[in-house]
């Protein structure tokens, strides 16, 4: 017989984050499962994909990073806008993002999740997501995630798991880019290129989204 596993609820997803949050270093923010002397150079790997994307859209005035974690990615992506809001849900990933990026004046950092983004009337010249709608796990709160995204920028850098050689756990769930291309309101594939970590294959995408509203 086939074991049920219950989906977690997300409260249990962010109780998750905040345990994730105290561990050390880039093991709060990168799978437990891979080697940790990987994390670095996949980091690096990472950054040099997403801001070759956001340079290919020439001057952004504004960015949204969503789910900033502990601030890895952020200076790199304000060193390509002149203002960047940086939300995450969990406060101790707050903290060491704004301890970690305390030198850039152009950031400002909110505490939400991606499902309720608090602006109503303002677009984003981009928003930037990695590794974070693959822990929305219920088929609802990534719909609405993907709607809250489509409306609040012109263009999106989602870079998320499709692959796992090692298996992702219960916090977690794989997605190709055609699934979330479905779910985005308005969504068109710009351009795309893919990202190895330690046997898992992840896509990084570059897409243009039409305002729904």
């Amino acid at each position: 017989m086939q074991q049920v596993t219950r989906t977690p609820a997300p409260s249990e997803v962010a109780d998750e984050w905040h345990k994730r949050a105290e561990r050390a270093g880039l093991a709060r923010v990168m799978r437990a499962s891979q080697p940790a002397e990987l994390a670095a150079g996949t980091t690096a790997r990472t950054i040099r994909l997403v801001t070759g994307f956001l340079e290919s859209l020439g001057e952004v005035g504004s960015a949204l990073e969503i789910g900033c974690g502990m601030g890895r990615l952020t200076p790199s992506i304000a060193a390509h806008a002149r203002a960047v809001t940086a939300i995450d849900m969990t406060p101790r990933m707050l903290a060491l993002a704004r301890e970690n990026c305390a030198h850039l004046s152009t950031v400002d950092f909110v505490r939400t999740t991606v499902q309720r983004l608090p602006w109503q009337d303002k677009r984003f010249d981009v928003a930037v997501c990695v590794w974070v709608l693959m822990h929305v796990l219920d088929d609802d709160e990534i719909a609405e995630a993907c709607r809250a995204i489509a409306a609040a920028a012109r263009h999106l850098v989602l870079v998320e798991y499709e692959d796992a050689e090692i298996p992702v756990g219960r916090f977690s769930r794989l997605r190709t880019v055609e699934e979330y291309l479905a779910l985005l309101p308005g969504a068109r594939l710009l351009d795309r290129r893919e990202l190895d970590y330690g046997g898992d294959r992840s896509f990084v995408a570059l897409i243009a989204l039409d305002d729904p509203r």
